[in-house]
């Protein structure tokens, strides 16, 4: 009697187990999660921010630096000391 609950627990057992190995999902009832749903989130939306940041000072330097070309196209006297 023992031996036989005991097989008949091994083999409720083993067939759990492959049961759950043998699952397959369908990729279209379970979307792969966004990196942003995890541990990483914080980290993304941190380097996403950085990037806008430095795309705001790209465009900044670009108009800072067509002002100077502006005001250094008009000539200046030239010394001749």
């Amino acid at each position: 009697m023992r031996k036989s609950a005991t097989v008949l627990m091994l083999t409720a057992t083993l067939s759990g187990i492959l049961t759950g190995c043998g699952h397959k999902q369908d990729a279209a009832s379970n979307p792969p999660m966004s990196a942003k749903d995890t541990v990483f989130g914080d980290d993304i939306r941190a380097l996403e921010k950085a990037k806008t940041v430095q795309e705001t000072l790209n465009k900044d330097k670009a108009n800072t630096d067509k002002a100077i070309d502006a005001s250094s196209d008009t000539k200046l006297p030239v010394s001749t000391d």
